[in-house]
């Protein structure tokens, strides 16, 4: 039987002891991705979301310091980490944000989502756009200005960078009143509303804050999404037969446990905000920005997936620069190997933040058709 379509009897508590397991175990291997040194940094300073445990993380450029009193504003770059949405932390792309803050000059605010099977889909959408939010509110305080934000994630985090805005736009959009909160599945069985409304959450989102529909003046202008998972329809067999290498993809242990932990009911798999690249063409065009950048390496089960959406961004007109990382494997940059050269990972990272500081500076809007 195909990883993908598990049996959505399997016990949750199985899969939440394998969880665990394997979070102790790449708490080990991300102890060794630390190495060569100098390792990465820690955050500056920490702020957990009102009413619940989800922490951001923010690093911040030298001159931050100073905000307060010349009174400067920074873009923010929003990070969400990988891990199939089971594993990992916020301090996992610490290299990564240290190379954003250095480069870009920007503040990186990397978010500590909450993590299946323990809380499954669209909790980490939620999350996203909870966070978006919180820094709107708080931009003055944190010195952020955030009419220059761009989103970055890494696989299950490289898919919250095109679920989070989707979200956000249906939130927020002319159609949807600002005071709309979420509703558990069962009070929606029988309601008359639009399609998307069945893959709301019993989180309610909005109940946190005060933004409204008129005064949503958050701008995202990039997006750069790291071997992103896009299409959960897509059987895992399917996607790992399209593979140039698949013995270098990822085990199907490891791709059963997320995907049954993630989304146990999988008539949400095909939601937009679980699978970007099935979201309406009028939601891709007015929720994402013109500049996109996708990163996809050859030896990855995912790789078809993000060629298919370059393609199908571009025809939204978007602006797309995607490049294939040859002979890499998923992850690649998340090496536990500490004699990895570090320095080949680090172009990667410092031409993405080259273009982010381009588009920060330009300050470039939206463009649809």
């Amino acid at each position: 039987m195909a990883d993908a379509t598990a049996s959505p009897a399997v016990s949750r508590i199985w899969l939440l002891v394998k969880a665990v397991i394997l979070r102790a175990l790449m708490r080990i291997g991300m102890f060794f991705h630390g190495y060569p040194l100098p390792g990465p940094p820690a955050p500056h300073f920490t702020r957990r979301l009102p009413g619940h445990s989800v922490k951001l993380h923010f690093y911040t450029p030298k001159e931050y310091a100073n905000a307060s009193s010349n009174g400067h504003r920074y873009p923010v770059v929003v990070n969400f980490h990988g891990g199939g949405f089971c594993l990992g932390r916020a301090t996992d792309d610490a290299r990564w944000a240290q190379i954003v803050t250095n480069i870009a000059n920007a503040v990186v605010v990397s978010v500590d989502y909450r993590l299946a099977p323990e809380h499954p889909f669209p909790a980490a959408v939620d999350d996203g756009v909870e966070a978006l939010l919180y820094l709107q509110e708080h931009a003055s305080e944190l010195h952020l200005d955030t009419s220059r934000v761009t989103l970055s994630g890494f696989s299950a985090g490289g898919n919250l960078v095109f679920s989070v805005p989707l979200l956000l736009r249906s939130r927020f959009s002319a159609s949807t009143p600002p005071s709309l909160s979420y509703f558990s599945s069962s009070s929606l069985e029988n309601a008359s509303r639009p399609d998307l409304s069945r893959y709301d959450s019993s989180h309610k989102l909005l109940a946190t804050t005060t933004t409204t529909a008129t005064d949503l003046n958050l701008r995202i202008v990039s997006l750069v999404s790291w071997y992103p998972v896009l299409d959960f329809v897509l059987p895992r067999d399917v996607r790992r037969g399209r593979c140039a290498h698949p013995k270098k993809s990822l085990p199907s242990c490891l791709t059963t446990l997320f995907d049954n932990s993630y989304l146990p009911n999988h008539d949400d798999r095909s939601s937009p905000f679980a699978s970007p690249i099935r979201a309406p063409p009028e939601l891709i065009c007015e929720a994402l920005p013109t500049d996109v950048f996708i990163y996809m390496c050859e030896w990855d089960m995912l790789l078809h997936e993000g060629q298919e959406f370059v393609h199908q961004l571009e025809g939204q007109g978007k602006r797309v620069r995607s490049m294939m990382i040859e002979q890499s494997k998923h992850a690649w940059d998340k090496s536990v190997n500490p004699f990895r050269d570090q320095g080949r990972i680090d172009v990667f990272y410092l031409a993405a933040a080259e273009q982010m500081k381009k588009i920060f500076e330009e300050g470039r809007e939206m463009e649809c058709p």
